[in-house]
């Protein structure tokens, strides 16, 4: 075994001097993280919000884009839906797939100012789902072996892995969110396409946009509260989580 700083218990590791400096060089990083990156990530992401959000205050109407089809596109469509006496061969050209959409081509965008919020917001999403992924390798590394007794502070390290592992597994569910608002939206719109004249489908979309709008900015709230939650369970405990088994949380069970 090595004399460094980390063991590794009884087993002879190959190149175990580089797995413990890295070992240790991971647990530096971590701490690093928590102590600086961490705090800086609750004014950036208080930021966004007020800038990115808060600037359409209770008018959440004003984040919803209207489907606007170009002219060529909506007189081949009312050839196919309005005009009966339309030649067949006419038709059968334009109605060239089970879902009656037209051989003309023609793009729909996405509702931009949705797209540039999502843009901002899964980087954050990511970030808070790798720094749990870091802190879980942290803590378990700091977990000492199994041992009958004085185990007050390895029982406080799990409960905070429990924690932080919580909080990634709701950090995930915002991604997969950002993705069913996306085929959503393409399944109302391409209704859209087939019934151009419907409103109602022109609502839903609207609906569809402002409801993904307050979800981005509720994530974008709940990575605070995340970070801000971490912060405080990780304060609260630092020195258990740290040496976990000390003198001190033996004479405090008594």
């Amino acid at each position: 075994m090595t004399d460094n700083k980390f063991k590794f218990g009884n087993l002879h590791l190959k190149n175990a001097k580089e797995v413990s400096e890295y070992t240790d060089r991971l647990i530096t990083e971590t701490e690093a993280l928590i102590t600086n990156t961490i705090p800086d990530k609750l004014f950036s992401l208080d930021k966004i919000n007020k800038e990115e959000f808060l600037k359409y205050g209770s008018d959440i109407s004003a984040v919803s884009s209207d489907v606007i089809f170009p002219k060529e596109a909506l007189d081949d469509m009312a050839i196919v839906h309005i005009n009966s006496d339309t030649p067949i061969s006419k038709k059968r050209k334009l109605e060239n797939n089970e879902d009656g959409v037209m051989n003309n081509h023609f793009s729909i965008p996405c509702n931009k100012k949705l797209i540039h919020l999502i843009d901002l917001i899964k980087p954050e999403i990511k970030d808070v789902i790798e720094t749990c992924e870091k802190i879980q390798m942290w803590i378990s590394l700091l977990i000492p072996r199994i041992e009958d007794g004085n185990n007050f502070g390895v029982s406080i390290q799990e409960e905070v892995l429990n924690e932080v592992h919580r909080i990634q597994n709701e950090s995930v569910t915002y991604l997969d969110a950002v993705s069913r608002y996306f085929i959503t939206r393409g399944k109302i719109v391409s209704k859209l396409v087939k019934y151009p004249y419907l409103d109602d489908y022109r609502r839903a979309i609207k609906e569809v946009d402002e409801k993904e709008y307050l979800s981005l900015q509720f994530s974008i709230n709940e990575i605070k509260s995340h970070y801000m939650l971490i912060l405080d369970v990780i304060s609260k405990n630092y020195e258990k989580l740290k040496k976990p088994r000390s003198s001190n949380n033996l004479e405090s069970m008594y």
